[in-house]
C-alpha cells in the first residue's frame, strides 16, 4: 500500500507532509461547520458563569440560562471557542422558550460565529421554521453571508423537507434570492441542481424580482 495520501484536487502528500490548514483558508459553498458541535464536549462547564451559560444553552437548560441572565445579562453574549453564542444554540436545537428568553435579554441575532454563522444560519440549517420566523422577527439579516458565502437560503435549499422555513425566508421582503455562493451558485440555482426543494423554489421565484417580495 503507498504512503501517499491524496485528496480529491489530486495534490499528494507524504504522512507528516500535510500543510498546517487553518480554518477558512479553503472555505467551499458546501462547507457545514454544525456538523462538528458537540464533538468536543466542556468537561468542566461549572468553573465559570460564561461556560455554564453556554453548557445549559447546548443542554436545553432553559431555566439555568435564564437564573444566569438575572445574575450577569451580559452574559447573553458568551461565545464558546468556535463563537456559538447562546442564542445560536437556541436555533440549532429548536428551542423557542429560550431563543425568547435570550431575545429579552438583548441577544444580537446578527452575531457571528467563527465561520460566519447567524443564529438564522442555524435555524435554517436544522429545518427549525419558528426560530427562523423569530429571528426575522428581530431583524436579523436574511441575506447573511458565512464564509463559504452561504446565505441562510442557501442553506434552506440545501435541507430536504424544509417548506416552512423557506416559507419564512420567501415572505421577508428583504429576501434577495440572487445572491451567490462562492461556488457560484444561487439559492435557486442550487435547488433546481439538487432537485430537494426546486418545487417550491420554482413556484414562487420569479415574484422574488419584485422589490416588495412575494406578491400573490
Amino acid at each position: 500500500m503507498s504512503d501517499i495520501s491524496s485528496d480529491e484536487e489530486g495534490i499528494n502528500f507524504r504522512p507528516g507532509e500535510i500543510p498546517n490548514i487553518k480554518p477558512g483558508m479553503f472555505v467551499s459553498g458546501w462547507d457545514d461547520p454544525e456538523n462538528d458541535i458537540g464533538i468536543e464536549e466542556d468537561k468542566s462547564p461549572h468553573v465559570s458563569l460564561e461556560r455554564e451559560i453556554l453548557w445549559a444553552a447546548t443542554e436545553d437548560k432553559t431555566e439555568i440560562v435564564e437564573s444566569i441572565l438575572e445574575k450577569d445579562p451580559s452574559l447573553v453574549h458568551a461565545m464558546d471557542r468556535d463563537g456559538y453564542t447562546p442564542l445560536h444554540k437556541s436555533c440549532y436545537n429548536n428551542n423557542y422558550e429560550l431563543a425568547q428568553i435570550l431575545l429579552k435579554y438583548k441577544a444580537n441575532p446578527d452575531m457571528r460565529t467563527e465561520y460566519q454563522w447567524t443564529a438564522l444560519h442555524s435555524a435554517c440549517k436544522w429545518n427549525n421554521a419558528k426560530l427562523a420566523s423569530l429571528m426575522l422577527q428581530h431583524d436579523a439579516d436574511i441575506n447573511a453571508k458565512s464564509e463559504g458565502d452561504q446565505t441562510p437560503l442557501h442553506i434552506t435549499t440545501s435541507v430536504s423537507a424544509c417548506r416552512d422555513t423557506l416559507v419564512a425566508l420567501f415572505m421577508n421582503p428583504k429576501l434577495n434570492s440572487n445572491l451567490k455562493n462562492n461556488s457560484d451558485e444561487s439559492a435557486f440555482q442550487l435547488a433546481k441542481r439538487s432537485g430537494l426543494t426546486f418545487p417550491l423554489f420554482d413556484m414562487v421565484h420569479p415574484s422574488l424580482s419584485v422589490e416588495t417580495g412575494i406578491i400573490d
